[in-house]
């Protein structure tokens, strides 16, 4: 059975701005202090770095831009990657309440950075958490999400004269075949199919070709 995990359904910067008054909820107050959230999708932990950067150096006159990520891991059956980054705040007062706002929607291949520019107040650790964590959701709320689905990225290995039989039976089961590679030991095939075709393909393939074949999954992509 496929599972399923979520990523932002757009790129985009929201802006949220508390001045002398209750925010959500009369969950604290502050005075002018600004929070900037920016929200993207990306495809793997580069191009996270990639966009933290870049935020970093659209709003260099800011406070503060506290970030954090989850990215895929390019590893079979590991974890996703999980970073954030406090950037000069008190420890573990706004970098994790977004990497939980990331989780608590389960997203995946997301980056949001957090820009503050201090306003004259303190909010005191409670009030960072609340701050940080309100300003992430309300990103995510902004972007919408989309929903992804799992498959298997492929290879598949097998002689020279049974490639077309392989290629065949791919294009049957509707891979999204990237690529075939071709060594003086034979052919390999690397794909991306549905993780529910997976064992019906092996059990084709290996009556087609006559066990002429080696699949491995080489890991889990969403999308």
């Amino acid at each position: 059975m496929s599972n399923s995990k979520n990523k932002p359904a757009k790129n985009m910067e929201v802006r949220n701005q508390v001045k002398d008054s209750k925010f959500y909820g009369s969950i604290f107050s502050v005075k002018d202090s600004k929070f900037y959230g920016s929200i993207f999708s990306v495809e793997n932990r580069e191009e996270a770095e990639k966009r933290i950067s870049e935020i970093k150096n659209k709003y260099q006159d800011a406070t503060h831009n506290v970030s954090a990520f989850r990215v895929e891991s390019s590893k079979l059956e590991q974890e996703p990657i999980e970073y954030f980054d406090d950037d000069g705040e008190p420890s573990g007062s706004s970098g994790p309440p977004i990497l939980e706002a990331i989780k608590g929607e389960n997203l995946i291949n997301t980056v949001i950075i957090v820009t503050r520019y201090f306003g004259g107040t303190k909010l005191g650790i409670g009030g960072l958490i609340r701050a940080y964590g309100d300003t992430a959701r309300l990103a995510i709320d902004e972007a919408g999400i989309e929903t992804l689905n799992e498959f298997y990225q492929i290879k598949v290995k097998t002689s020279f004269d049974k490639i077309g039989i392989v290629l065949g039976q791919l294009e049957a089961f509707e891979a999204d075949i990237k690529n075939t590679e071709y060594t003086n030991q034979g052919a390999a095939v690397k794909a991306i199919i549905s993780i529910d075709t997976k064992d019906k393909l092996q059990n084709i393939l290996q009556e087609k070709t006559a066990a002429d074949y080696d699949l491995k999954v080489i890991k889990s992509v969403f999308k």
